[in-house]
């Protein structure tokens, strides 16, 4: 296993999450398929009323790696508008920010880890560190919205299960 830089901390685990996303969105193409129904109809699934739907769970994921590589390299991401209307286009955006998060080499990061940042967050603005951002932060939301969005289509009845979610991660 390599050693414990903040490249090796975060990298990987946001490579096989995007991977992990990207095949339960392809299995609930394969089940709409196979049940007859319009797969983006799951677009604005959700689990309670007040929380945001599944598009935006995926868009967001998106969103907060491209914003956590760009603390961790000190360039400002270039984020895309939400502008996906179905579960190929929210594939396609995976799969983009896939290919960014490949692109980035331990140099680019791992020089970075105490530089100060703001960190916007509760209405203030709070100077950190690079570190303390991606770990406390990019991870946790990353996660979150992984989490919500696989739990999304897991109560659409899509059939998903630990196994699915965790294989990526697991190398498997």
């Amino acid at each position: 296993m390599a050693g414990t830089s903040l490249y090796n901390l975060i990298i990987p685990t946001f490579i096989k999450g995007l991977t992990t996303y990207d095949h339960v969105l392809a299995k609930a193409q394969e089940y709409a398929k196979e049940k007859g129904i319009n797969v983006d109809e799951f677009l604005e699934a959700r689990l309670v009323e007040d929380q945001l739907p599944l598009s935006f769970q995926v868009q967001n994921t998106s969103k907060v790696v491209q914003i956590t590589v760009g603390r961790l390299t000190g360039v400002e991401p270039t984020l895309p508008e939400n502008t996906e209307k179905t579960v190929a286009e929210l594939r396609t955006r995976v799969q983009k920010t896939l290919e960014l998060v490949k692109a980035v080499k331990p140099e680019d990061v791992n020089s970075r880890e105490e530089a100060l940042i703001d960190l916007p967050w509760a209405g203030k603005t709070h100077q950190v560190t690079v570190k303390h951002a991606v770990l406390t932060h990019g991870q946790t939301n990353f996660f979150f919205h992984l989490v919500t969005g696989y739990s999304i289509l897991r109560a659409k009845g899509v059939p998903v299960g630990k196994a699915d979610y965790l294989s990526s991660f697991l190398g498997l």
